[in-house]
């Protein structure tokens, strides 16, 4: 047995659960708030101290854009492309750039309130959630038909009982069913609303849930909420409570929480409405921050390592562009990013004659490299990088593919070490590795 063969045996029995959390970037001191993705390279943040920012390079790199935005921290943001981005303040008002946010102009301005987010869903089409500007007074729940010349309250929204809104606090699968979190600002409050409509915003039909939980001197938030289908859901607290529903929302069941935390607060979700029943979970305490993921509400948690960033810092916003694919806004100014920001494409159109993984060029490379690949038959298809060790750096790709000749371009992560690598391709039974080498 030579030696790439042996190593192809241990890279097969190495386990796959390697996180692929890495650490990318820190364009200032000033905490994410909020962040859009609306392409896989194309990141919008909003950050405190009126920091605006935008990456076109998968997070590697940021521009300062707030020319024309008022002074103060900086809450909620939806981007449609690299151009359009709509903002929101500290006072609950709108700004929105149509030139990568050379400029800003103000769209909605008003006092008392806080922004808690924003979501376009087309260039006309979008809802806003911000404060009350009172006790007794309706939630700031908006919505826009024309780009957000026009912010119209939705009919029926909710009057303040004491509460107000939390920062990314909800979820919507769609533009017709949205869910919506709040604070009860009662210190240790033992119970506080959650709001769902199934027929938008315009369509108003706001229905209220009171749900119980374990509250702090500063109250109880329901500040995190994903949904992966119009039923299945998960919601948790500053108190460390979680619970899931099945039936859209409509009653809630407590469940147990991660393992190996002691006091804590749920601070994000993120849901994939892909089928998959994904939920991320990012959550804080006892000085160490920590993201898990579960795929049936909760029954089952696994934890993702993070780099160090993450754990010394507050995960305040996560998204994903696609399952291999995604980012996490923290605290104090640090930016995480999930997998590679690598693609894959058919080379040509002539079929294959057999299964090969050819060698990938430049080699030495850095920070890109080129992988050519052939499958003669369609198949699920995995790249899995792994270091001289044996252990899984990162999957590159794990997709379903038909019969082709394949390219994929990689690019090293920022963590990833000069040295000798070696990439693994399996399509069904099949398998074959090769050594890779960076030079940083």
């Amino acid at each position: 047995m030579n030696k790439l063969t042996a190593l192809i045996i241990l890279l097969t029995l190495t386990s796959s659960a390697f996180s692929q959390w890495s650490f990318v970037s820190r364009p200032s001191g000033a905490r994410f708030n909020s962040i859009s993705v609306p392409s896989g390279n194309v990141i919008w943040a909003a950050c405190d101290s009126t920091k605006a920012f935008r990456s076109t390079d998968f997070g590697n790199t940021w521009v300062l854009r707030n020319s024309g935005l008022p002074s103060g921290n900086l809450y909620g943001i939806s981007a449609t492309d690299s151009l359009n981005c709509w903002i929101g303040t500290i006072t609950g008002s709108i700004y929105r750039t149509t030139n990568g946010g050379l400029n800003w102009v103000a769209q909605l301005v008003q006092s008392g309130s806080f922004t808690d987010g924003i979501k376009m869903f087309s260039a006309n089409y979008g809802i806003f959630y911000a404060d009350p500007l009172g006790t007794g007074q309706q939630f700031q729940l908006r919505y826009t038909t024309n780009g957000g010349t026009n912010w119209i309250l939705s009919p029926n929204s909710p009057t303040s009982q004491n509460d107000y809104g939390v920062i990314n606090a909800w979820d919507w699968l769609d533009t017709g069913r949205v869910w919506v979190g709040a604070a009860n600002a009662t210190p240790n409050a033992t119970s506080a609303r959650m709001f769902r409509t199934t027929s938008g915003f315009a369509g108003g039909n706001w229905t209220a849930v009171q749900l119980p939980g374990t509250g702090t001197g500063d109250g109880l938030y329901w500040q995190a909420i994903a949904f992966t289908d119009a039923n299945n859901g998960l919601a948790g607290t500053n108190g460390g409570n979680l619970r899931r529903t099945t039936d859209g929302g409509a009653t809630w069941q407590l469940i147990s929480n991660p393992p190996g935390l002691g006091v804590f607060a749920v601070v994000n979700m993120h849901g994939f409405k892909d089928g998959s029943n994904l939920i991320r979970v990012s959550t804080t305490g006892q000085t160490i921050n920590k993201i898990f993921r579960t795929t049936n509400l909760g029954a089952n948690w696994t934890e993702e390592t993070l780099p160090t960033q993450g754990t010394a810092n507050a995960i305040e916003h996560i998204q994903f562009f696609s399952q291999t694919l995604g980012y996490a806004g923290c605290a104090n100014g640090y930016f995480l990013r999930y997998g590679n920001p690598s693609s894959v494409s058919l080379a040509n159109t002539e079929l294959p004659e057999g299964f090969k993984l050819e060698q990938n060029y430049p080699n030495p490379f850095n920070p890109s490299t080129k992988i050519n690949f052939s499958i003669p038959f369609a198949a699920n298809v995995s790249l899995k990088l792994y270091d001289i060790n044996g252990k899984e750096v990162s999957e590159m790709f794990s997709q379903y593919k038909q019969a082709g000749n394949y390219s994929f371009d990689f690019v090293a992560t920022p963590e990833m070490n000069s040295g000798m690598y070696f990439y693994t391709l399996r399509a069904d039974n099949l398998i074959e590795s090769r050594k890779l080498m960076l030079v940083k």
